[in-house]
């Protein structure tokens, strides 16, 4: 669930502004570092949770615990971090059949949340699915006890809307980008929609030395587990000879990023339709990786881990879905009107509901990564095409959207005037600590 932007005047409104350059809603928000014990009392396998529930038992009825699955992992390690001691628990989850049950397939990377009672009993565990920035809710395995029926316990997969929190992080460029962002403890999904911003107003890998630049982005959150960040909804970078701004603004009828003067900077196509690294760019002579021959390669490579979801890169209808076992694999190409069309190759497999003629919008799960036809490894080959010629995603000049205007652009104003307020007080407070850290060294 995205949060709109009357909810975010809101929230940020009631913020406070502390050391770690964060902002969360005084009146809701729980940092999962410093979250009190009857919300999350552990984290990643950091804490003995097993005493801590014996030292907490007289003061709640349930208890929140998480972990994340880590290599080398078994469903015994992880219900000792969790601190669950409960055998019928233990005995229903061996009693699932493999096809159905996560804890027979552990991946690693995955976040596991139990709700147990003092004495270490499941009331429930989860075991999320991975989200990236643009999902809009969750899928998880969750075992719950029962009430009825002959079993303590039942298992289900299940789908929900999270909750968001704005979080809001300032970073300053003493080398490169990525490192100010480091640095910051900026979230690398959160820096590819940064990137993704200023990639049209200039080279992101010539920003300089003295630049800096300001993020609000959503943290989202499901019964008190941290899911990671989610999408950018401002940005204010400062170079040395160009400034860029973009809010995020949607209502019933308007949808997109936004400068302070309402003036559209939403492209048209995503550039990278889905969280990956480049590994092969638009090149006329490349030597094919599997053929060893030279030939033209019309698109970009992004690698990423089988199941990455892929997205449409704007509006259109699917016109082509396909396999070729010596080629693309799984893929399909969609049609955007206006001479536009793109096509995403080598997937795992298709959304739901993926077919021709289907009409898709800009940021639509159309499907997941993967390494079929002919591949060397797990990746999305993305072309995109103007009037039959492929072009460069990276470096097109691709189409804007028409200004705000009117009583829409009254209400954008509102909407951002305590966004900019926000961000002008975190820049001043990174300004002065930098000033302090200059000075202490000196």
């Amino acid at each position: 669930m995205m949060m709109n932007f009357k909810m975010l005047m809101k929230a940020l409104g009631t913020s406070c502004l502390v050391l770690a350059c964060t902002v969360y809603s005084s009146h809701s928000a729980i940092s999962a570092e410093t979250a009190q014990p009857s919300k999350v009392v552990e984290k990643a396998g950091e804490v003995d949770l097993g005493a801590l529930i014996q030292e907490w038992a007289g003061e709640m009825d349930h208890v929140y615990a998480e972990t994340v699955i880590r290599n080398k992992d078994n469903s015994n390690k992880i219900f000792e971090r969790l601190g669950i001691k409960d055998s019928a628990f233990k005995r229903y989850v061996n009693s699932i059949k493999p096809k159905e049950n996560p804890f027979a397939r552990l991946v690693p990377g995955r976040l596991i949340q139990a709700r147990l009672t003092p004495k270490g009993e499941v009331i429930a565990i989860k075991l999320f699915k991975p989200i990236d920035t643009l999902s809009e809710d969750i899928t998880y395995f969750q075992i719950s006890r029962s009430n009825t029926g002959k079993s303590k316990f039942v298992h289900e997969n299940k789908t929900s809307a999270f909750t968001t929190l704005p979080v809001a992080a300032s970073a300053y460029v003493e080398r490169t980008l990525d490192g100010a962002a480091q640095s910051a403890k900026i979230p690398a999904g959160v820096m590819k929609q940064v990137k993704e911003q200023l990639g049209d107003s200039f080279d992101v890998k010539k920003v300089a030395n003295g630049d800096s630049f300001n993020v609000i982005y959503e943290r989202r959150q499901l019964d008190g587990a941290d899911l990671g960040p989610g999408r950018l909804l401002a940005l204010e970078f400062f170079g040395k000879d160009k400034t860029v701004e973009a809010y995020w603004f949607e209502n019933d009828n308007f949808k997109g990023y936004f400068n302070a003067d309402g003036e559209s900077v939403e492209k048209t196509f995503l550039r990278m339709p889905c969280e990956a690294r480049l590994t092969s760019t638009f090149n006329r002579v490349r030597k094919h990786p599997v053929t060893g021959r030279l030939r033209p390669h019309w698109g970009i490579d992004l690698a990423a881990p089988t199941g990455t979801p892929i997205y449409a890169s704007s509006d259109g209808k699917i016109v082509t879905k396909r396999y070729q076992r010596r080629g693309y694999g799984y893929w399909l190409e969609i049609n955007h009107g206006s001479g536009y069309s793109s096509i995403y190759a080598h997937m795992s497999k298709y959304a739901p509901g993926m077919k021709e003629g289907v009409q898709v919008k800009k940021g639509q799960l159309i499907g997941y990564v993967g390494r079929t036809g002919m591949v060397t490894g797990s990746h999305l080959h993305y072309e995109l095409k103007h009037n039959g010629q492929q072009i460069n995603p990276l470096t097109a000049d691709l189409r804007t959207g028409e200004p705000l205007t009117g009583a829409v652009k009254q209400e954008f104003d509102l909407a951002i005037s305590p966004i900019k307020r926000q961000l002008a007080l975190l820049g001043k407070f990174h300004l002065a600590h930098n000033s302090n850290s200059s000075a202490s060294i000196e």
